[in-house]
């Protein structure tokens, strides 16, 4: 028998570099894969409480020999594992590779412990028993020994040879508290000259406790983001149906409710990738769209995070951020689908097959290394159905008798799909919109329940949106095109028992950007230089006043340039719609003649008095519409709590305050914005003339004429 005491990770045997497993696993016979988990229950002799297998042979504590490991505490191997990152159906896992022999693990159960166990066999091994048409069965099994009776705990089982799954097993060994045991685990169904070779992959394996230590100061953090998720469509935010339950009685009750939190981009990949660094996405990104993901030599939160001790994972169900487009960097362990928009067609419950497993087993560790987790849900986003649609309706309406579904949305977007009776087909559209919010909230919910109490009282919490969704409120469909509010204004709610008050609502503008600076304030990391993003958590916890900011938001998708900035509920939007423009192919034209026929150059709303943005203050200082709306009765239909209907905050109520003459005062500071995050003088020499020949309220600002030469706005082509 060979002992390694504390190996360091780098010494020899401790880690083995990224397997190559053709040759082994083109050998691999027919027959089941069975992993036993045995535990002989024994007197309290010494030995350590629980171990998290990855770590102990990261550090090299383990012993490696022929001879039975029981009885020697601690971690023993028959032959000497090998690390390595393994991905089975799209989820890249750290494990420990093992022989198909017995390995062991001596010591005493800790309180309210637990063990869980994920494996699968290496990469190959289905594919080529199905392509000699072998039977096959992948089956796990754990097993508890006390004295000569054994109870099995847990059987699970996989005959998928096309696509594997990782199989996940746990068993409560509570009732085994503070005995000394021996836990065997094994793989049965290889060959013998198999058996020597490392074929078996584990991760994550841990026998731990969920109690935690009084000394646990750093916060586990979750952050929750719901692709296309529109802010007004929340209960937490007002709107009569009751879509979102769950989100509404485990974050929004038991923390704090943003009222004004905007994306600095309408569509996923440049959000995203503000929101993980911190920094404006026009700063970053090139305008070559096929290649928009996060630029190399830029940290990520995850990266920033996992440097700072914490153990990282992100499970994202948007196929656009599939392995290569540099969101996977910084996490230990990371799903994402291929980049198939089938994909698209998955749901929360997906994505909680991946995410779930990871966290009972991750929350039951030590919380010397709390974890960051990032989940990525694509609901809401089209095509518009799920469980909860049966027969073409939602839960949320009536009967439909329409030819109208869910995935029509996108042929409606491109003009090649039409709507025979706009008022029902919208109403429709807008109620599947709705069922999809309430299944991912169910499963939001789910994974919120899944948290012991007295992990969630540990874990900041913080629910957001990468942008919203169009529903014909401004003539259009889906997202990336505009910068009204139902695309760029997104809800963003926070909680961390203890720290961030419950059942309270925060008014000011807040950007995706600040998530950086405030997830690496709470977890004690360095600040970054370049953040242009800013610490929440003063104004979150009460230490200190929201300070006022302004929020800006860039289109960069097709066609010539379109921003926003928005300050104290007045906001300004801009198209250069006179830059010359040739769309590269029908879907570009139609969405570039759509956008001509109802966007402004200019764009001017008080928010507070018109939260649809149905009077460009701009076009008409008496509050006249602008050009660029929808047929209010449409309208209507597509928002059935009403576009100018009052939030909790009271947006859409009388202001006998004046905002107006506030307002005014804050114009400047718009226009100033748009001139410097875009680096364009001319914004402020073409647009403030026309503003202030137009606007009651653009000539009381006394806005400023700064003229430089003007220069054509930013072209990108169209994302796909």
């Amino acid at each position: 028998m060979t002992h390694y005491p504390c190996r360091p990770a780098g010494a020899p045997g401790a880690r083995h570099p990224r397997a190559r497993w053709g040759a082994l696993a083109g050998a691999l016979p027919a027959g089941a894969l069975l992993a036993g988990a045995l535990l002989a229950a024994g007197c309290h002799r010494g030995g350590p409480e629980g171990f998290v297998l990855r770590t102990l042979v990261e550090a090299g504590r383990y012993t490696v020999g022929t001879g039975a490991g029981a009885g020697v505490a601690g971690l023993h191997f028959p032959v000497r594992p090998a690390l390595a990152d393994l991905e089975i159906d799209h989820e890249r896992r750290p494990v420990v590779l093992t022989t198909a022999a017995p390995w062991t693990w001596t010591g005493r159960v800790p309180p309210r412990a637990a063990l869980h166990a994920g494996l699968q066999l290496a990469p190959g091994a289905w594919a080529r028993a199905r392509r000699r048409r072998l039977e096959a069965e992948a089956e796990a099994v754990a097993v508890l020994t006390d004295g000569r009776t054994r109870e099995v705990l847990q059987v699970v089982r996989s005959s998928e040879r096309a696509n594997p799954e990782w199989l996940d097993l746990s068993a409560d060994l509570a009732r085994y508290a503070g005995r000394q045991v021996t836990l065997e685990l094994r793989v049965d169904g290889l060959p013998p000259r198999l058996r020597a070779a490392n074929l078996v992959a584990w991760g994550p394996v841990a026998l731990s406790s969920a109690a935690r230590g009084a000394g646990a100061v750093r916060p586990n953090i979750i952050v929750i983001l719901v692709d296309t998720l529109r802010r007004d469509r929340l209960t937490p935010y007002g709107y009569r149906r009751e879509t979102s339950p769950e989100i509404a009685r485990r974050l929004a009750g038991a923390g704090t409710v943003m009222e004004d939190a905007y994306s600095q981009a309408p569509w996923t990949l440049p959000s995203v990738v503000s929101m993980m660094t911190g920094r404006y996405p026009g700063e970053l990104l090139g305008i070559d769209m096929s290649a928009y993901g996060v630029p190399a030599g830029v940290l990520t939160t995850a990266e920033r995070l996992g440097r700072a001790g914490y153990e990282t994972a992100g499970f994202l169900a948007n196929p656009t951020m599939h392995v290569g487009a540099g969101f996977e960097r910084g996490f230990r362990t990371f799903y994402a689908p291929p980049a198939d928009v089938e994909w698209l067609r998955r749901h929360a419950d997906d994505l909680n097959r991946h995410a779930l497993p990871w966290i009972a087993a991750r929350q039951d560790q030590d919380q010397d290394r709390p974890f960051f987790l990032y989940l990525h849900y694509i609901d809401p986003h089209d095509p518009y159905d799920n469980p909860e649609v049966v027969g073409n309706r939602s839960p949320f309406e009536g009967e439909y008798r329409g030819p109208v579904a869910g995935d029509w949305v996108h042929g409606i977007y491109t003009g090649k799909l039409v709507l025979a009776d706009p008022a029902r087909d919208i109403a429709h559209l807008s109620a599947l919109y709705d069922s999809e919010v309430h299944y991912v909230d169910r499963a939001i919910g789910q994974v919120l329940a899944s948290l012991r109490p007295e992990v969630l009282a540990n874990t900041l919490v913080v629910l957001t949106a990468d942008h919203g969704e169009e529903l014909f409120d401004h003539g259009g469909w889906k997202h990336g095109q505009t910068l009204y509010e139902e695309q760029i204004h997104v809800p963003m709610i926070w909680r961390w028992d203890g720290h961030i008050p419950a059942g309270r609502r925060l008014a000011g503008t807040v950007r995706l950007l600040d998530l950086a600076p405030t997830l690496a304030a709470a977890a004690g990391a360095a600040p970054d230089p370049g953040w242009e993003g800013v610490d929440l958590l003063p104004a979150l916890t009460g230490a200190a006043p929201l300070a006022e900011r302004p929020a800006f938001a860039e289109g960069l998708s097709s066609g010539p340039l379109r921003a926003a900035a928005v300050l104290g509920r007045l906001k300004l939007i801009v198209f250069n719609r006179q830059e010359p423009f040739a769309p590269a192919d029908e879907l570009q034209a139609h969405l570039w003649r759509q956008d001509l026929g109802r966007m402004a150059r200019v764009e001017l709303y008080d928010l507070a008095h018109d939260p649809g943005e149905r009077h460009n203050l701009a076009a008409d200082p008496d509050g006249g519409g602008s050009g660029g709306t929808a047929d209010p009765a449409v309208t209507a239909a597509a928002d059935p709590g009403g576009a100018g209907a009052a939030s909790p905050s009271g947006a859409g109520a009388a202001d006998p305050g004046g905002t107006r003459a506030a307002a005014a005062g804050r114009l400047p500071l718009l226009a100033t914005v748009i001139e410097r995050r875009l680096a364009e003088s001319a914004i402020v020499c073409e647009f403030a003339d026309l503003l202030a020949r137009h606007s009651v309220l653009i000539r009381e600002s006394g806005l400023p004429v700064l003229c430089r030469p003007e220069r054509l706005f930013r072209v990108s082509p169209y994302p796909p």
